[in-house]
Parts: C-alpha cells; structure tokens; sequence
C-alpha cells in the first residue's frame, strides 16, 4: 500500500472548520461597492484613479477616498510657493478649498482646471491684524462696511481681526451680540475675526469678557491705556485696571492688545500721533505696563506704536530672564521716510522689522461714517503693498520675511496658524500671486491675483470678471474658461483661546519660574548691582591679618550698609563701602575674595598696609633663603 497521497489532499486527522466571513469585511464591501471587484469576463482589473479607488492602510483594511468633482478643484503649475521659512518651486493641487498636495507630480483629476503661476509667487492670503471698521464711535454703514472687506481682498488681504469698542457705560457681550446682528445680512469679501475693545474694567466687564472667551470664542481683547491717574476724565483704563484685566487674561488663555495714550480714541479714528520723542507720562505708563505684564506673565501686544524708544523697552523686556511676553505691531506709514530740512531720513521702524522686534504690520482701518469714502495712506487695501515697496526691494526683507509680518505671524498670534497665514497640505487656499520680478525692481510688488478659498476672485486689483488682462488665466484641457462674476466668500470665523504659538512660550516660563524660582533684580551688569556685590562681600570678609577666621554669612543672613566713619572732621574714611571722589589704590590684594568694579574699589581696601608676611614654613617647604 502506497503511503503517498495526492498533491492538495487533506490528511484525515485535520478537521476542517466551517469557512465564516469577517463582518468588517462585508462592511467595506458594502462601501465600496463594485469598485473594488475584478472584472473577470475581461480579466481586466477596476480603473484605479484618484476619483475612486479602495486603498490599503498599514493595518491591511481598505480605505474609501472620496470622489473628487473636477469643477470643486484646481490645478496650479509654474509658481514659486513662499512661506515664512522657506521657498520652493513646485505645483499645487486646491480641493473644495484647501490645499490637497504640494510637490512636483502630482495626480491630478481629469478635468481639473488649471492656472499657469510662472514667473509669480505664491503667498499666502494677508492677515491684517487690527482694523476698526464697524464701530459706533466712528459710525456704522453696512454698504461701507462691505466695500472695506472688498478693498481688503483687492489689495491681497484675505482675513482681518476688526476690534468693536465697547463704549463706556455699556457692556462687551451686549455690544457685540448687537455687531453681530446688524452684520447678518452684510456680505463680506473675505473673513472677519472678532477682537473686544476695552475702556473701562468694572465688575460686569471682567464678567462678560469671561463669558465671551467661553461662549463666543473671543481669544483677544484690545484695552486703552490713559496715561493719566483719573480714568474718570480720561477715554482709557489705568494700569491697576489693567493688571487686574491681565490676571484674567492670563487665566482665560487671552492674548491682549495694548494701545497707550489718550489719542487712541479720536473722533477722526484710532489714530496715534506723529513719530517723535514719547512724552514723560507715556514713558512712565510702558514701564509700568512691562512691569504688570512680567508679574501676570500674560502675553500682550503693543499696537500701532509712533516712536522707536517703545520698540527697545519691548526688546530689552523679552530678552531679560526671565522673559516678558511682549510683542509689537506697527502701521505702515510708520515704514515711510520722514523729511527734514529738505532731505529724506530713511525710517528706523525698518531696521526693528528686520530684525524681528515687529511681529506684525497692520491697516488700523476704520470705518467711515459715510458710503464711498476715499482710502487714505496706509489703508486696508495699500497695506500688504506698502509694506512690500518699502522693505522688499531696498533689501529690509526677503519673501519669507514678508510673509512673516504680513500673515504668518498675525495668523499665529489669532490662533488661526496654519490654517490661515501658510501653504501646506491641509491648509485654506487662501493665496495671493506676487511677481517675482517686484523683488529686484521697485514699483511693481503688487497682488496679480487673490484666491478666496480655491476661488478666483480678484486679478490686477480689480475683481476678476472686470479685468482687461486675464492673466492668470484658468484653463481646462488648455483651453480657456471663462470667468464667473465673483461673489463675496468670506465667513465670520471663530477663534479658541491658548493659541499654541503664544502661550507655548508663555508656559514654559511658568515651569521655567517654578523649577528655579526667579526674583526680580536689577541686572547683573548694572554698576548699582556691582557695588552692591562688594558691599555684601566686604561686609562678610574675614580679617586674616589679626588671626579672625571665622565663616562668612550665609546668603540668607541680612547685610546692612555700615556707615563710614571719620577720623578728622570734615574727612570720610576710605572703605569698600563709600566711593569718594579720590583713592588711594594698594598694590596687595586678597585675591580669594576680592571682587571687581571699574572704579578700582577691592574688597580688602579697608585693611592696613602690610609690608610682609614671616612665615615658619613658606609654601613648598623648608626653606635656607635669609629673606625668609
């Protein structure tokens, strides 16, 4: 009898199980339907397109992509992709509005449209970070209203954070559900952010801002500071207000915004003076306000600052340890060159936003109180344009850092980063087209075209379907589409507090301040710290020459400031401890405890001279020398 069986048969002590079918089987069957079978008549495989198509995940299962309508897509090639850390040529692939991919093959639908970019930059959508459009204080008009957002998008700017002040006498919550009424049936051209303005701080106040911050997501507040005592007279709060207003802040996950001066409020707009030397009382108030803010650790923003002296006291502020959260945005007419005795004076705002001391550039536009009123100088839809002229071609800025002051960073302190203010995967397509040749040449930065959202709907300045030229122009299958009559796109966005790219920092001073436990000193450089240092060291010094050797204080004993003592009336006797005008410097020095002062002051200077030291043994022993 053969012992070999057949190849495929089954040995008679395996029991066969009955064959069950996996639920989450038929569930992907089920979704994805016929279009993952084989068609075996043909015995050809199901189209595997970017439509439709079942993928495999890493743990094995199928996946569904959904249908992708070619006319909810575009397609665009040839450009330069900036964002603020880096630039790269490559094509970009926008699906119901967001950027799909980025690279340089990418599959793309069939029937995607397609915009030729070359030769342009592609930024992303400008983020003006303070406007003051829709007000009481300076009038309200909703056809205004809606050209401003207009002007916004013509220019390259695709969202803005608009401030509603709230009057004195009145309620924060109340007012802005009042703004949100009356702005219902308004149309806007690109996308408005909330932000609260502040000029008093009552009991109800702090209640209401909480509850706007909870229900209403409100993660800003704008406060006036007065730079006087009485903030009965005055249009602003005073800074015990403000460092009770922080305190909360800083619980709420708020970042707030901080305009100095009685000026902020005018009837003409919040407009601050001409640049020049700050008054005493406003260099008085900025001290006190860096001071609250070190205190509360809570991050603010110093708006539309005139003079360069509030830009240093910020940079000094956040490079201390310490730091103190502070940041500053500027307007641009502050950018322009100042003239004196006939000659132009280039402007010292352009060497603080090179160097990063200006986070961010803002329009503070502000509503008009009748339809149609011309643009002024440094308007909403001049902004990203001015700023451009000023520093990209005279070598203040490159692309990144353009896009850095004019949406990145605006983007990352409203808590809108990165769906706002850069281009990646993920991403809102909201993208303005730059020529490329505006770096090198002056008078030709301007927006080509501006996206809202995949959409085109601006070209030249102008909206797209009224535009002589229309390049760029969208195709399909290369040839030309024409285009829509653009309609307004833009969304009343809300924001949550704790935006990461502000209170990361603030966080990490917390634990930086709970592990070592800093206390607020002077610096350490300071000539009054110096002297200081060698009044506690020679008060603690030992006197070797008469045998005391007894142990310093410790650190925690109290050192008093002796006072000098006089050997003839009239004469101060010379101590480490009183600098007279004239100093009779020795040679020898107790090196162990000596300390160190540009004035020549040692520690030992109030010891007597001695001429020698008889020692019985000299150091390295025994010695035969007579001097000894």
């Amino acid at each position: 009898m053969s012992h070999r069986r057949e190849a495929g048969a089954i040995p008679p002590w395996v029991v066969i199980e009955p064959k069950t079918t996996s639920p989450t089987s038929n569930n992907i069957h089920e979704k994805l339907g016929h279009h993952g079978e084989q068609n075996l008549a043909d015995g050809e495989k199901s189209e595997d397109t970017a439509c439709h198509k079942g993928q495999t995940s890493a743990s094995g299962d199928q996946t569904h992509v959904q249908e992708i309508d070619p006319l909810q897509c575009l397609h665009i090639t040839g450009g330069e992709v900036v964002n603020s850390d880096c630039v790269q040529q490559a094509d970009m692939l926008i699906v119901n509005g967001r950027v799909e991919s980025i690279g340089t093959k990418l599959d793309v639908p069939k029937g995607c449209p397609t915009l030729d970019a070359s030769g342009l930059l592609i930024m992303p959508g400008g983020v003006d970070i303070a406007t003051y459009i829709q007000n009481d204080l300076f009038g309200f008009d909703a056809v205004t209203y809606e050209n401003t957002t207009k002007e916004a998008l013509l220019g390259g700017t695709t969202t803005i954070i608009d401030t509603v002040i709230c009057p004195k006498g009145r309620l924060p919550f109340d007012v802005f559900v009042e703004t949100r009424s009356r702005v219902n049936s308004v149309h806007v051209w690109c996308n408005v952010v909330y932000r609260i303005g502040i000029v008093e701080i009552t009991l109800p106040t702090l209640e209401q801002m909480e509850r706007l911050v909870k229900q209403n997501e409100i993660n800003s507040f704008l406060f006036f500071v007065s730079t006087t005592k009485d903030s009965e007279s005055s249009s602003g709060i005073t800074v015990e207000q403000l460092r009770t207003a922080l305190e909360k802040c800083r619980q709420w996950g708020v970042v707030a915004f901080v305009r100095i001066g009685n000026h902020s409020i005018d009837a003409e707009g919040p407009v601050n003076g001409a640049r020049g030397e700050p008054t005493e009382a406003e260099s008085q108030i900025l001290e006190k306000i860096l001071v609250v803010a070190e205190d509360t650790n809570c991050p603010i923003v110093l708006t539309s600052p005139q003079r360069t002296s509030i830009l240093l006291s910020a940079f000094r502020a956040r490079h201390q340890i310490p730091p103190v959260h502070v940041h500053v945005s500027c307007t641009p007419s502050t950018l322009l060159p100042t003239t004196e005795d006939g000659k132009q004076i280039p402007s010292q705002f352009l060497n603080h936003l090179s160097v990063g001391n200006i986070v961010a550039v803002s329009s503070d536009q502000f509503g008009g109180k009748q339809s149609g009123e011309s643009r002024r100088l440094g308007a909403i839809g001049q902004r990203m344009v001015a700023v451009w002229e000023a520093a990209v071609p005279t070598g203040w800025l490159d692309a990144c850092s353009f896009v850095s002051v004019i949406s990145g960073n605006a983007a990352r302190v409203a808590g809108l980063y990165p769906i706002k203010g850069r281009i990646n995967p993920g991403s809102d397509a909201d993208l303005v087209f730059w020529p490329i040749g505006s770096l090198q040449h002056s008078g030709s930065g301007r927006p080509i075209a501006v996206l809202l959202r995949g959409k085109l709907l601006a070209r030249e300045g102008q909206l797209a379907n009224q535009t002589p030229s229309n390049n760029p122009q969208i195709t399909i299958d290369r040839q030309p589409i024409a285009d829509e009559e653009p309609r307004p796109q833009g969304m009343y966005l809300e924001v949550k507090p704790f935006p990461a790219a502000v209170y990361g920092p603030v966080q990490a001073t917390d634990r930086l301040r709970r592990r070592h436990q800093y206390v607020k000193n002077q610096s350490p450089w300071a000539m009054g710290a110096l002297n200081d240092e060698l009044k506690a060291t020679g008060s603690t010094t030992p006197n070797r020459s008469k045998g005391n050797h007894e142990l310093p204080a410790s650190p925690t004993d109290t050192v008093t400031d002796p006072a000098p003592t006089t050997d003839q009336p009239g004469r101060a006797q010379t101590t480490a401890n009183s600098t007279p005008s004239m100093r009779m410097v020795h040679g020898h020095r107790d090196l162990h405890a000596s300390g160190f002062s540009l004035s020549g002051a040692q520690v030992d200077d109030n010891q007597p001279q001695r001429s020698g030291i008889r020692t019985s043994q000299p150091p390295g022993g025994v010695s035969r020398n007579p001097l000894w």
